[in-house]
């Protein structure tokens, strides 16, 4: 009988591939994951083969209490949608770091949550559920980061900083020290934060400034 542990990707598009990789990164340096295959909405992918994985069907799919999740969506909103659904059902979730990155022993890191190759940690940093953070981040002392918060390839985040819920940073953000995003705000790819940034607002610039609100 295997010891390995089935998990199964929530979303095959371009994340649910990369932490595929992820995954298989993971498992080279220590072998723990049995991929199962993924879960996507999109009927047309029922039953194909996306990156050498079955796609086992769409979210009503039941598996039994044994299988892990991860959820490889990146648009925040949904994916806490997604995750609700999964855990009102009772599913685990697995939290994956890939084996280059050094957590801290003071550094915190939620269920669900994926940190990707290159990111580097200081100290004293909370990383909340469902979090994704991509390749090549910096992440500093004191850094708070809630649930369900996207944290795009080659962000610098300054100590003190606080992402509230849902919040997402494009490509190369930069947040200055003590700076807050607020919950399900999106901050543009290049901007430098050195303000706060009010909730369910879209902020681009340098400096970054808010130009819309939902």
């Amino acid at each position: 009988m295997s010891d390995l542990k089935d998990i199964v990707i929530l979303g095959a598009g371009g994340l649910g591939r990369e932490i595929v990789a992820l995954v298989e990164a993971c498992n080279a340096q220590r072998k723990e994951w049995n991929i199962l295959g993924f879960l996507d909405p999109n009927p047309d992918l029922a039953g194909s083969e996306v990156n050498g994985y079955r796609v086992l069907g769409n979210d009503e799919w039941q598996p039994d209490d044994s299988v892990w999740f991860v959820c490889g969506i990146g648009d925040p909103r949904v994916r806490f949608r997604t995750v609700k659904k999964f855990s009102a059902r009772g599913s685990r979730f697995a939290s994956l770091i890939h084996p280059d990155v050094a957590i801290p022993k003071s550094v915190r890191i939620g269920a669900g949550t994926v940190v990707m190759a290159g990111t580097r940690f200081t100290v004293d940093a909370k990383i909340g559920d469902h979090v994704t953070v991509y390749v090549n981040c910096s992440i500093t002392h004191d850094v708070e980061i809630a649930d369900f918060c996207m944290v795009a390839p080659g962000c610098n985040l300054s100590g003190g900083v606080v992402l509230e819920e849902g919040a997402q940073l494009g490509t190369g953000v930069s947040v200055l020290p003590r700076r807050r995003i607020g919950p399900w705000a999106t901050i543009g790819a290049g901007s430098v934060v050195n303000r706060d940034i009010p909730g369910s607002s879209t902020a681009v610039g340098v400096p970054c400034r808010p130009i819309t609100r939902s």
